[in-house]
């Protein structure tokens, strides 16, 4: 097939997909991996424009460090107990902002955030600060309470651009000790580094932007029991844990579906629809 009729397949079965009918017609495997990418950038597109441009999730970063700020200021106001203080965050969409990147990616079509694309975007080192998190940092640290960043960016060949970044943003505390990225790929658990902070410091607040930056052991749970987790820990959400929003990635979508970013387009449109009329959040039924 040459790539003019490719084009056109595409765009008409991008027509067809788009006007609600299901798109299941024997076509190329390589067209329909194309039509799927650009129905996942698509799907991408209003999250992004709303991280980008509303006074919303403005405010919301805001609440959040200020929050934040309040647990921190009431843990220096207790008796000393013992270990020093300190607060955990993680990077990426908590005081990192690669919403351009993601940006351009969506808007090319390309609806998936591949190992060499998320390479390429960390080794940029030009990834922004979200609103209010260099001042939040800067005060956090001159109060004398350190600051560990747990980020599950891999730390073998994102470690010197990371730094790069972070340091040319004036976030404080960058160096080996307080960052602290992921050593091997095959163990994105984020527990036993919360663990390990834990052991020489009194942490008074968990931030990030998926539930796998707290300490609650979501890694690898279904919807249902992610929820379920949250409920469990409800008390403890804008004190000890801070969430930031993030609907364009994470790890509440696998849990959608493990094999959501691998489906048919006209089989996710399909699962769109279901999963948006389920009566409850979660259930299979």
């Amino acid at each position: 097939m040459k790539a003019w009729q490719k084009g056109i397949l595409i765009a008409l079965a991008a027509l067809v997909w788009g006007a609600g009918l299901p798109v299941r017609a024997a076509m190329p495997e390589d067209v329909r991996e194309r039509l799927s990418e650009r129905q996942l950038a698509n799907a991408e597109m209003m999250a992004l424009l709303w991280m980008r441009t509303a006074a919303e999730y403005r405010a919301l970063c805001y609440q959040g460090y200020n929050m934040a700020m309040a647990a921190v200021d009431r843990a220096l106001a207790r008796p000393h107990r013992g270990k020093p203080l300190a607060i955990v965050l993680d990077c990426d969409e908590t005081v990192t902002d690669n919403t351009a990147a993601m940006a351009r990616s969506a808007a090319d079509g390309n609806g998936r955030y591949t190992s060499p694309w998320w390479r390429d975007t960390v080794h940029a080192a030009n990834s922004g600060a979200m609103p209010g998190a260099v001042e939040f940092l800067q005060k956090v640290h001159q109060k004398g309470v350190a600051i560990f960043y747990v980020t599950n960016r891999y730390s073998a060949v994102n470690y010197d651009a990371t730094v790069q970044n972070l340091k040319a943003l004036g976030f404080p505390s960058v160096d080996r000790e307080h960052l602290l990225l992921m050593e091997d790929t095959k163990a994105s658990d984020k527990q036993p580094r919360f663990d390990a902070v834990a052991r020489d410091y009194d942490v008074v607040v968990y931030m990030g932007d998926n539930a796998g930056d707290l300490p609650l052991r979501t890694k690898g749970k279904d919807l249902r029991t992610r929820n379920a987790i949250i409920d469990a820990a409800k008390n403890d959400f804008g004190t000890l844990y801070i969430v930031f929003p993030n609907p364009a990635y994470g790890a509440w979508i696998s849990a959608l579906a493990r094999d959501y970013l691998t489906m048919d387009p006209g089989d996710r449109s399909d699962f769109y629809r279901a999963t948006l009329l389920r009566a409850v959040p979660g259930d299979d039924e």
